[in-house]
């Protein structure tokens, strides 16, 4: 049966730069040996009927292809939003301490997230490109060594978060039993970091070769177990009475676990384009040293923005006004609970760019790969516009909904509602992030970030929040500064062309 190779030369005609030239062990043998042992031979012949079923992103209309592929990934936002809105309602009717636990612990969980994201969009980029120049067997490869950085990345987190927990709650003022809340929750939750991991770098591949609606059922499926867990787990059936708010965070490692062995058992079937197999997640270095050369800056990106959100969290705990600390900071979180509602849309068009834009440069589009880029920022602008009238008109009936206590609604509301003019800045400014992504091209945007953040969004917040002693609203004055000026570099970078010479 006629297998199909990578290609030989060092910089392939998509721009690939292929691993042939780097000198370690011949690849022909390790195909062979791979071949017999997994029957991947048998997989790899199968391979172009499932790429061709994605050619619809190579030459179909681009407002179909645009939306059909993000379709499913914003259904499985909004089941992770729902996840996010469940866990911050059962906080609420715990204590505003358990409510800044939850948040707490989110925003680390983010910081995880986007740094697990250096094997997840390094991943996309090579898969992408590889789907799209035929060539599934580098696509294969890609992904399985994928599996083993996540699993290496999430037992260094568990360990890591599980270090810091205590130094991330004296940053932001908590103390007494609000402390000790915190940094219980967060050690629990770190338990399910190798899980989330996992399943979000096997989430990457498949949508880097056009497969939005596996992650979709997995994901969505495990979301829904989740919410399960988290009420009976936190407020207990029948007799038991539960685990009050730790019962939440058992509730997350048990469903990230799930998702995690959801995918691992998918992705072993003989038949599966991207099948995950023990031979093939040998370390390979010189095709990790190029997903690293892409997702590694991206994943700094990451940590500068959330480096600089943890100074803005800081800042927006001590802002002084009416209402304290604890209270203000109460109000933070539940506005930024709601406030994921935008990034709902905007990730979907995100993700769906990224793939486009990696997929057309893979079979030498540049002019597909703008036009797709262009058409996601827009519709993900249709869906924002909308977001944002939900936020100002809303306002106080989804505070009301997420917490119990009066004064977080006072001190949330007028920051929320003057969000909503700031919607339509999130469209360019995720969607050509991963624009870029898909493109390789992620070292840029670190500077770009690193702007927003020193010279808009924290001098501004703690003008907003101390000179002119707005209270939240105020300290959010830096983040409205920071996300307009970051759209408008963002947008530049990717009109400019500058990105179609990378390589990946």
């Amino acid at each position: 049966m006629r297998r199909i190779t990578a290609p030989s030369s060092h910089v392939t005609s998509t721009g690939l730069e292929s691993d042939a030239a780097a000198p370690r062990i011949d690849r022909e043998a390790i195909d062979g040996a791979f071949d017999a042992m997994t029957g991947a031979e048998d997989v790899v012949a199968t391979v172009p009927s499932e790429i061709r079923r994605a050619d619809l992103l190579l030459t179909g209309p681009v407002r179909h292809a645009v939306f059909w592929l993000a379709l499913p990934i914003f259904g499985e936002q909004l089941l992770n939003a729902a996840i996010a809105w469940n866990d911050t309602y059962l906080a609420g009717r715990v204590s505003a301490a358990a409510t800044g636990a939850v948040g707490f612990a989110s925003y680390v969980s983010w910081l995880m997230t986007m740094l697990f994201g250096l094997v997840g969009i390094g991943a996309t980029a090579i898969v992408a490109r590889a789907v799209g120049a035929k060539n599934p067997r580098e696509a294969l490869h890609a992904t399985n060594q994928a599996m083993t950085l996540s699993v290496l990345l999430g037992l260094a987190g568990t360990f890591g978060v599980a270090a810091v927990a205590p130094l991330f709650a004296h940053l932001l003022n908590m103390r007494g039993h609000a402390a000790d809340a915190a940094i219980h929750y967060l050690r629990v939750e770190s338990l399910g970091l190798i899980g989330a991991a996992v399943s979000l770098s096997m989430a990457a591949c498949l949508r880097g070769a056009g497969d939005a609606r596996t992650p979709l059922k997995i994901l969505g499926g495990v979301n829904v177990v989740n919410m399960a867990l988290s009420w009976v787990l936190a407020f207990g059936v029948g007799p038991w009475p539960g685990m009050g708010l730790v019962g939440i965070a058992w509730g997350t490692v048990i469903a990230r676990w799930l998702g995690a062995l959801g995918f691992i058992a998918v992705m072993q079937r003989r038949d599966h384009v991207l099948r995950l197999c023990a031979f093939d997640m040998r370390p390979d270095r010189p095709l990790i040293k190029r997903m690293l050369r892409v997702g590694v800056p991206a994943a700094v990106d990451g940590a500068l923005m959330f480096s600089g959100h943890f100074v803005f969290m800081a800042i927006v705990s001590r802002v002084p006004g009416a209402f304290s600390p604890e209270v203000v900071y109460a109000a933070h979180v539940v506005g930024i609970r709601i406030e994921s509602l935008s990034y709902l849309p905007a990730s979907a068009f995100m993700f769906a760019a990224s793939t486009l834009v990696g997929q057309n440069i893979g079979a030498g589009q540049m002019a597909r790969a703008h036009r797709c880029a262009h058409e996601s920022t827009r519709q993900a602008s249709c869906f924002l516009l909308a977001v944002g009238l939900v936020l100002y008109f809303g306002a106080e009936e989804m505070f009301r909904l997420l917490s119990n206590n009066e004064q977080v609604w006072a001190a949330g509301v007028p920051a929320l509602r003057a969000l909503a003019f700031f919607q339509l800045t999130l469209a360019p400014l995720i969607v050509y992030t991963g624009a870029l992504r898909g493109a390789g091209d992620t070292r840029v945007p670190i500077a770009i970030t690193l702007a927003g953040l020193l010279l808009m969004r924290i001098p501004v917040a703690l003008f907003g929040g101390f000179v002119l002693q707005w209270g939240l609203l105020g300290a959010w004055l830096g983040m409205f500064a920071d996300l307009t000026v970051r759209a408008g570099l963002l947008t530049w970078r990717f009109v400019s062309g500058a990105w179609e010479r990378i390589k990946v």
